[in-house]
């Protein structure tokens, strides 16, 4: 029989007519391999769609551990804006749900899904790093912050006097010795956090970063109420005696690091007691002592650019928004001043605005004046940097004031106890978040303290936390700052990178009937109730500005500063009216978020806006 007849006739055959060939078919094979690859298929589809599912479960439990860390610095840092006592207070009411959020996240991560992922191929590191960021973080809130409330309440608790008289610093200084080692341990903490290796998944490396740029503010704050607690002894000259120069600002028309200085005394300590001496109005103090301190650039813009006698006269010091170098000016103007003697010179300097003032008042007690008027610690800011212009003439103003200033700071410091103490580092703090307050030593020993507290007022020079500064000078001889209202944000918009807008508001609606003296006279440059502003915007270290417009059309002129860049322009804003500035920061890689410094207004608040899209 013909093969293709018998391949037609048997199923089993084929027959392949190119080579003449009958072939043995064999279907059971081919139904097997068919049932194989279909088997194959199922079990990489499944396969697949197991790893898809437990990959999903990863990302959702890791933002979870996202949720809980943030919740977690949120209750360490609660109550942050209030005084360091109200934090502290804060922190002991929050510490349990801090420790319960960390926990829950250390939990996650020591799962049977996190096990397995610290196996796998391509994800071992990235879920090793998440899990030793939460063991950190939960050492923080259980182990370390603890550390602090007990070590802070037993320095509340002591006494600042032995039966004798004499200073008890003991309490104090062991407070200090533990204080310091446990702010190096929470560094620490967060530079090994800071260390570990990022993740290479994009969800987990965004949980890794939202939680590593948020943890460091729970260092800046702990910084922030201990630090004032290490400074205490030398405050108190517990080793040797401390003198310190005080400065008292007169805010009616501000400068950059707060207002013209008005009246200028000095305070001694020594074994825990403070002498306050005598104050004097600054025109009577010696002229051009600080010319030699004064650096070209600073020259240029302060002296040539925005017209103001910076290093010749003693008022116009805090044309500098750097208090350190505000500091050495004083200190040069006190040493060439026959009060205290040819070349003296002095351990550091205090400086005190209105609102800073009126917070002394707040520790010392109300201030009754020789004319009947009393100053509370709920009128003395509005009436030092508004009122007193129409309740003074102009010849006696400078007096008046000093007379104000001297009996706030002797009230404040005089008959020291250890409560009144704790206020007193309390105000100083608080104040210094403002600008309100600023202290300067000139022992290097105490400096990174006064740094950590914000009581330093530098201009920051520190790459990778960088500050970008927003600085004001009133040109129109009145009190207008008052009425001037500064609102600002400051908004992420990518890993290193920020958008800033920064508007200044004249909020005074009309100067009818008003004191010429509060809203200035017409001149040449500027009209009644109008704010002449020169503005100066500081480049954060390590940062560059771009996109720099200013809405009033003002003229920018760009110039050095040390080892930054300055903008600066001068505007004229009427009343009701304002200016706008904006500009892009670009920061250093892997700086912590961008922050806002300015020159300090008429209260607390700091009118500040910061969205990191946290």
């Amino acid at each position: 029989m013909p093969r293709h007849i018998q391949s037609a006739l048997d199923a089993d055959y084929s027959y392949d007519y190119a080579s003449d060939t009958l072939r043995r078919n064999h279907p059971g094979l081919k139904r097997a391999q068919t049932v194989l690859v279909i088997v194959l298929l199922a079990v990489i589809f499944i396969g697949a769609g197991a790893s898809y599912y437990s990959y999903t479960r990863l990302c959702s439990q890791a933002r979870r551990i996202q949720t809980l860390e943030q919740n977690a610095i949120k209750s360490m840092t609660a109550g942050a804006s209030g005084t360091p006592s109200d934090y502290l207070t804060a922190l002991k009411g929050n510490l349990a749900d801090a420790q319960s959020s960390t926990s829950q996240a250390r939990a996650i991560t020591h799962s049977g899904l996190w096990d397995a992922y610290t196996h796998i191929h391509g994800y071992s590191a990235d879920a090793k790093t998440l899990r030793s960021m939460t063991e950190i973080m939960d050492s923080i809130a259980t182990d370390t912050l603890p550390q602090y409330t007990t070590a802070l309440d037993g320095v509340s608790g002591a006494s600042l006097y032995n039966a004798d008289g004499s200073l008890n610093v003991a309490p104090i200084t062991d407070a200090v010795n533990g204080i310091a080692s446990m702010n190096s341990g929470l560094k620490q903490q967060l530079d090994d956090m800071g260390a570990l290796a990022e993740p290479r998944d994009q969800t987990l490396y965004d949980v890794f970063e939202a939680v590593m740029s948020s943890s460091s503010s729970v260092l800046t704050q702990m910084q922030s109420l201990s630090g004032l607690y290490e400074f205490l002894p030398s405050l108190l000259g517990a080793t040797s005696s401390r003198t310190y120069i005080v400065l008292g600002e007169e805010t009616g028309m501000g400068m950059p690091a707060g207002g013209d200085i008005e009246s200028v005394g000095w305070v001694t300590a020594n074994g825990g007691k403070f002498t306050v001496s005598d104050f004097y109005a600054s025109d009577v103090w010696a002229q051009d002592a600080g010319v030699a301190d004064v650096t070209g650039d600073q020259n240029n813009l302060f002296n040539v650019i925005s017209g103001v006698s910076y290093g010749s006269d003693f008022s116009t010091i805090t044309a500098n928004p750097n208090f350190p170098d505000v500091a050495t000016l004083a200190n040069d103007f006190w040493g060439a001043t026959g009060y205290v003697g040819t070349s003296s010179s002095a351990d550091g300097v205090m400086m005190f605005d209105p609102w800073a003032l009126q917070q002394l008042v707040a520790v010392g007690g109300d201030l009754t004046l020789n004319g009947g008027l009393k100053l509370t610690a709920d009128d003395t800011a509005q009436f030092l940097a508004h009122d007193i212009y129409d309740s003074v003439d102009a010849d006696s103003f400078k007096t008046y004031y000093t007379e104000i200033v001297s009996g706030i700071v002797n009230n404040a410091f005089s008959d020291m106890t250890m409560d009144k103490l704790l206020k007193l580092s309390d105000v100083l703090v608080q104040c210094a978040e403002g600008r309100h307050a600023s202290l300067w030593s000139f022992h290097s020993e105490d400096q990174a303290t006064l740094r950590a507290t914000k009581l330093a007022g530098e201009v920051s020079s520190d790459t990778a936390n960088p500050v970008v500064g927003v600085y004001n000078m009133q040109k129109h001889t009145s009190a207008m700052d008052w009425y001037l209202k500064r609102v600002s944000t400051v908004t992420k918009t990518a890993d290193e990178t920020y958008h800033v807008r920064f508007e200044l508001n004249n909020t005074l609606g009309s100067a009818v009937g008003m004191s010429s003296a509060i809203v200035g006279a017409a001149n040449g440059e500027a009209q009644v109730g109008h704010q002449l502003q020169r503005v100066y915007v500081y480049t954060p270290a390590g940062a560059t500005i771009s996109g720099f417009s200013v809405q009033s059309g003002a003229d920018v002129q760009t110039v050095p500063m040390g080892s930054t860049t300055v903008y600066t322009f001068q505007t004229d804003i009427g009343m009701a009216a304002n200016d706008v500035i904006e500009f892009d920061v670009t920061c250093a890689k892997g700086a912590a978020n961008l922050l806002l410094d300015q020159t300090p207004g008429s209260s607390d608040d700091l009118g500040v806006t910061y969205d990191y899209g946290l």
